[in-house]
């Protein structure tokens, strides 16, 4: 009788599959529409940056752009997450992030974004940066590298820099939208920036969890970055 329960229970078991769970970072912060104000919580400075709506899409963009790369001066947008004004004492032992940056290129001008990170708000290392753009098409950001550089303090600062050039970038408005920081489709609200952020004795992270008892496995979760093509 015992036997028969225990293949019950594992017929039931392989029939319907576990509720997967995990267990979330220490630290978690993500917005999606950049004009609301919790989207500019940790937002401490900008520079020749301004916010932009198409409509359908809004998102920062420089002021004003220059006829070349090497003469442009750039949109910059600076985060600063204390942590330990936050109350976390202990220092970081992961950070995830991730973070919408599209660069266009169009007859009146074209864009490359660049995103670096700091400890201390004053030595900077580039974290990602766009490749070249050909004529009518996009670039996102090339994948986040050197986070790990940026662990061990309770300090982390960001500065995403936009770069719009060309022949009227210097007229700003609707000319310098070539580069854009946290790109929000009103139409599928997508999240534009995001950052998960471990301590060094902290429980937070993401753990694993079978589908079902027959798998006999563990597997990852991952998250999905939403991504839509200029129309």
């Amino acid at each position: 009788m015992h036997l028969k329960r225990i293949w019950l229970v594992f017929i039931i078991s392989i029939m319907f599959p576990l509720v997967a769970y995990s267990v979330p970072y220490d630290f978690e912060y993500s917005y999606g529409d950049p004009y609301l104000a919790s989207s500019q919580t940790y937002i401490t400075g900008t520079s020749n940056a301004v916010l932009y709506d198409e409509g359908a899409y809004r998102f920062w963009k420089p002021g004003t752009g220059g006829t070349t790369l090497a003469n442009t001066t750039p949109g910059v947008v600076t985060y600063h997450f204390d942590f330990g004004s936050m109350g976390y004492t202990n220092p970081t032992s992961e950070i995830s992030l991730g973070v919408g940056m599209y660069a266009f290129h169009w007859s009146y001008s074209q864009g490359y974004n660049a995103l670096y990170g700091s400890n201390d708000g004053t030595t900077w290392i580039m974290l990602a940066d766009s490749d070249p753009v050909s004529y009518g098409q996009y670039k996102s950001l090339n994948p986040i590298t050197g986070l790990d550089s940026l662990l061990g303090t309770s300090d982390l600062w960001l500065r995403a820099e936009m770069y719009s050039y060309g022949s009227s970038a210097p007229s700003g408005g609707v000319l310098t939208n070539t580069a854009q920081l946290s790109r929000y489709d009103t139409a599928s609200e997508n999240t534009t920036f995001g950052l998960s952020v471990n301590f060094e004795d902290g429980s937070g992270g993401t753990i694993p969890e079978p589908t079902t008892l027959a798998l006999m496995g563990l597997g990852l979760a991952s998250i999905g970055w939403k991504r839509r093509k200029a129309a």
